[in-house]
C-alpha cells in the first residue's frame, strides 16, 4: 500500500470512527463516511470490504487502544498499593472515554451493538471481558495480601468494578467533564468504603 493509499485508509477510518459514534453503525452510510473523506462512494472499496467489516476493524482498534490504556496504567503503578493502582485503574480508563470519538464508539459498540454484527461483537466482548477479569483478579489477590477486603469474593469485586465503570461511562454521555469528574469522585469514595473493612 502507498502512502496515499494509507493516508486515505486511515481518513476513511478517521471519518467513520466519529461519524458511528455519533450516529450508531445503522444511520451511518457509506455515502456519508465518503462524503467526510472527500472522495466518491465506489472508491471506498479500494480501502474497504464493506461498512460491516469496516465497523469490526474500528472496535478491535477500539478494543485494543482501551487494552493499552488499561494496561499501562497497571503498570505504571505497579509497585503501589492496590488503593493506589485501582483508583489511577479508575481515573485512567476515565480518560480514556472522554478520548474524541473513541470513547464514545467504545461505550454504544457495549450498549448498542447493530443488530447485524450482535453475534460477533458478543463473542469480542466476552474474551475482551476475560482480559479485563484477569487484571482484575490480580487487583483483586494484591487487595487480599494487603488485608484490605472485607467479607467479599472475587466475583463481587469484579462485579462491583464493572458497575462503577458502566455507571461512570453513562455518566460520560449526559455531562460535561467536570460534572463527570465530580460524580466520578463521590462514586470512588462509596466504592472503595464498601470494598474495605471499616475503619477505627
Amino acid at each position: 500500500m502507498n502512502d496515499a493509499s494509507a493516508s486515505t485508509a486511515e481518513r476513511i477510518e478517521t471519518v467513520a470512527l466519529a461519524l458511528f459514534a455519533r450516529q450508531g453503525y445503522e444511520a451511518t452510510t457509506l455515502a456519508q463516511i465518503a462524503d467526510g473523506v472527500g472522495i466518491r462512494k465506489p472508491s471506498l472499496y479500494n480501502h474497504i470490504a464493506s461498512k460491516a467489516a469496516l465497523f469490526l476493524d474500528l472496535v478491535a482498534q477500539v478494543e485494543a487502544a482501551f487494552f493499552v490504556v488499561q494496561d499501562a496504567s497497571l503498570a505504571r503503578h505497579a509497585q503501589a498499593d492496590v488503593k493506589t493502582r485501582l483508583h489511577a485503574l479508575v481515573e485512567d480508563l476515565s480518560v480514556f472515554i472522554f478520548t474524541e470519538s473513541q470513547g464514545a464508539f467504545y461505550k454504544r459498540c457495549l450498549l448498542f451493538p447493530p443488530e447485524s454484527l450482535a453475534a460477533q461483537i458478543r463473542d469480542v466482548n466476552a474474551a475482551n471481558e476475560r482480559r479485563i477479569d484477569s487484571a482484575l483478579r490480580d487487583l483483586y489477590l494484591q487487595g487480599l495480601r494487603e488485608g484490605c477486603w472485607r467479607d467479599i469474593g472475587e466475583r463481587a469485586f469484579l462485579d462491583a468494578f464493572y458497575c462503577l465503570m458502566d455507571g461512570l461511562y453513562s455518566q460520560r454521555f449526559i455531562y460535561d467533564e467536570s460534572e463527570y469528574r465530580r460524580r466520578l469522585g463521590s462514586s470512588w469514595g462509596v466504592f472503595w468504603a464498601g470494598l474495605v473493612h471499616a475503619q477505627g
